[in-house]
């Protein structure tokens, strides 16, 4: 003769009485990667605004050094690098950040800096990403005169 279960011994997950733990168990997992998700992309966020003005002030103070006519593209160089450090103090806490190439052109009077930073992920690694690389280049220019003086001459 075939016994029957009580409800006492019915296994767990058959159980309705239970049936809410489950549901709380898979959301609350689901929260946790979702609140690592959104941390790992502010990390990626800060990142790229960090080396956007850390491209953007090194580039503009190199320019501006440019036209000392005294200086060499060494000299040029290390003020560059110099002003990026001092603006992207913020994204070397987040990930780390190469050296950033400067290229001087003095022909048309412009400076381009360009950066790569990496940011490491933390839950991301779970779906496969372990880093992210974030790049960053910005060229600061002057125009030439000629064509600044027409345009201020339209404006009148």
């Amino acid at each position: 003769m075939l016994k029957r279960r009580t409800l006492t011994q019915a296994p767990f997950w058959c159980d309705e009485r239970f049936s809410a733990t489950g549901i709380f168990v898979a959301m609350t997992i689901a929260l946790l990667l979702a609140a690592g998700a959104a941390v790992d992309f502010a990390r990626v966020v800060n990142m790229r605004e960090g080396l956007d003005q850390g491209v953007r002030s090194a580039s503009e103070v190199a320019l501006r050094a440019l036209d000392d006519r005294r200086l060499s593209d060494d000299q040029i160089r290390t003020l560059g690098l110099s002003q990026f450090d001092k603006s992207s103090v913020f994204a070397r806490q987040v990930g780390t950040i190469e050296t950033p190439a400067i290229v001087i052109d003095r022909t048309v009077p412009s400076v381009t800096v360009t950066a790569k930073g990496v940011v490491a992920m933390t839950v991301s690694r779970l779906s496969g990403v372990s880093e992210i690389s974030v790049p960053a280049t910005y060229t600061a220019g002057t125009a030439p005169a000629d064509i600044v003086g027409a345009v201020a001459s339209r404006d009148r």
